[in-house]
């Protein structure tokens, strides 16, 4: 049997930090993904890479008839996500 050395109070708190800040890089990942994929399957294609589902964000209301209508609901609530900026 093995045994493991009893982890500090501190050492725990900066495993928390980084667990937290890995969680949270992947939801950002995962939502510029969804945002980036929902909009390219009606023709707005943007680079990959987090900085710019920005512009895709803004390309999106500059050209509001790229999208069907039913549409437009779930992505304006995946874009007024504050991961992507």
């Amino acid at each position: 049997m093995r045994f493991v050395p009893v982890k500090s109070a501190e050492r725990q708190a900066v495993l928390v930090l980084h667990r937290s800040r890995e969680l949270l890089v992947r939801q950002r990942t995962m939502l510029a993904n969804a945002i980036r994929g929902h909009c390219a399957e009606f023709g707005l294609v943007a680079p990959l890479g987090v900085r710019a589902v920005q512009g895709l964000i803004e390309r999106m209301h500059a050209e509001p008839t790229a999208l069907p209508e039913l549409a437009w609901p779930a992505l304006q609530t995946l874009a007024d996500q504050p991961v992507h900026r």
